[in-house]
């Protein structure tokens, strides 16, 4: 993870709910229309859709039923977030994912 989007991971997980800069970054990161993405449960779902379209994305709250969490899985790979709010719930977990999309691949076992 570049610089970059180590900066936007950290002001997602200090973010308490709309942050419109947060927003416009997350646009260009994922090359993706200016939405309300953390503000919109709507908006951050299509976030997921067109920029992770191979992810399913599976949301709830845990035990307490306090805190909302987004799980985002492909094959055998799962990525659980939570959050103050689902939207940043659901982007802390496509930002991981992506993350995960962009890492190099581990050698094979020798």
């Amino acid at each position: 993870m570049t610089g970059e989007w180590e900066e936007l991971e950290r002001r997602l997980w200090a973010a308490g709910g709309s942050e419109a800069e947060i927003d416009r970054i997350l646009a260009d990161d994922f090359s993706l229309k200016a939405r309300a993405y953390t503000a919109s449960v709507e908006d951050a779902r299509a976030l997921v859709a067109e920029a992770l379209p191979d992810w399913h994305l599976h949301l709830g709250y845990g035990a307490s039923g306090v805190f909302p969490y987004a799980l985002l899985a492909r094959g055998d790979s799962r990525i659980v977030s939570d959050g103050p709010t689902v939207p940043l719930a659901i982007l802390r977990s496509a930002l991981a994912a992506r993350a995960a999309d962009q890492a190099p691949a581990a050698p094979p076992p020798a």
